[in-house]
């Protein structure tokens, strides 16, 4: 490997490619199919979830729509040895089905074969589809508590979902509910997958800003010292001695003091970043991006404050949350409840599911002023 002499510099540029679309193939040698080039893609879903406020918002604003007030009459039942309440699971399996438009299930048959004992909630990031037969059916699972090491957690197979294959050691099974993307077979992309570089970038533009205060805005001068080229050990002792002193938000506001010799004076060169007009532009770019890929029409769903042409906000949340919950909620509610109904009555639940709505409470500007006064004691 090249060297590089202490006495010179060195520039090195990086490349920052785009969030790819899996790729979903069958790997030689593997029992599984690959979910992403390295099979870790519903393992990215979870970092772009946990990165970006704003995705991490809307994901949690959708699951909530779902879940409404919970599963009307039966919620509160439960449905395995863990002690977790339909409820509980439905709770999990709509997260997990925003997340990733699907969800999985550990659903455990009685000895005779005649009814589901008990259903798990599975994540749906642990769990990966094995290969179809020859009649293009896929017939087991596999989980893996960390699919970026398999050595160590070895993926252990389970019988697909079938109510007619389920005694003994098939007694376990693995359900998995998915939205159909065309061109997939085994695995759904996420509803939202038109914006994950948004989302990304969101992530990205939150770390540099937290960066730029950390590190004395990185960079923002140039600072040179005119009074010969010290040792590589005082260059080191000189830069850790500047950093200390003047990067981090805790230093800002210090000042220079610097005593020199004519013609040896130290030069300082401001370095100008981006101004704020380019970062307030990009910040609405990415956030409008965002709600795109959600389907959310107002930003106000979410707690943001935004001028539109309505008279007031609460008439803007009446009409975008009724947008909103026939056109996203309703949808992905049904399919869980479909879905996840089925299983239930293979347990013994006779019963259609039905979800109470969660109740939009708008408050308008006037009657928030007038609230305010009364509770404050403030006379007109």
């Amino acid at each position: 490997m090249r060297t590089i002499p202490e006495g010179l510099y060195s520039v090195k540029g990086a490349k920052f490619a785009a969030l790819d679309l899996p790729k979903i193939k069958e790997v030689r040698g593997k029992e599984w199919v690959f979910y992403g080039e390295d099979n870790l893609f519903p393992q990215k879903l979870i970092q772009l979830y946990d990165t970006s406020a704003m995705h991490h918002t809307a994901v949690q604003a959708i699951k909530d729509g779902i879940i409404g007030e919970g599963i009307i009459d039966y919620g509160e039942e439960y449905i395995n040895t863990q002690g977790e309440t339909i409820d509980d699971i439905f709770e999990k399996i709509s997260l997990d089905y925003t997340l990733y438009n699907s969800y999985a299930l550990n659903v455990v048959w009685n000895k005779e074969g005649s009814r589901i004992a008990e259903i798990y909630h599975l994540p749906f990031a642990n769990v990966r589809s094995g290969k179809m037969d020859e009649e293009d059916e896929i017939v087991e699972y596999f989980y893996s508590s960390d699919w970026s090491n398999t050595r160590k957690y070895k993926p252990v197979p389970y019988r697909a979902f079938d109510a007619t294959d389920n005694k003994k050691e098939n007694a376990s099974q693995i359900y998995i509910c998915k939205n159909y993307t065309p061109g997939n077979d085994y695995y759904a992309l996420p509803a939202y997958v038109g914006g994950l570089n948004d989302i990304e970038l969101d992530g990205r533009v939150s770390k540099f800003h937290n960066a730029n205060i950390s590190n004395g805005l990185a960079p923002s001068m140039f600072v040179q010292f005119r009074n010969g080229i010290p040792s590589p050990e005082e260059r080191r002792d000189i830069y850790k001695e500047i950093e200390e002193t003047f990067s981090g938000e805790e230093n800002a506001g210090r000042f220079f003091l610097a005593f020199s010799e004519p013609g040896k004076e130290l030069q300082v060169t401001p370095i100008d970043n981006a101004n704020d007009d380019y970062y307030l532009l990009l910040e609405e770019r990415i956030s409008s991006r965002i709600l795109t890929a959600h389907r959310i029409t107002s930003p106000l769903l979410l707690g943001i404050k935004d001028s539109s042409g309505f008279s007031s906000n609460a008439d803007e949340i009446k009409i975008a949350y009724g947008h909103f919950e026939g056109t996203v909620i309703q949808p992905k509610r049904e399919k869980i409840l479909k879905s996840f109904g089925y299983m239930l009555n293979l347990a013994g639940y006779n019963v259609k599911l039905e979800v109470q709505p969660n109740e939009i409470l708008v408050v308008d500007e006037e009657t928030q002023i007038e609230n305010n006064i009364e509770e404050n004691g403030i006379d007109n």
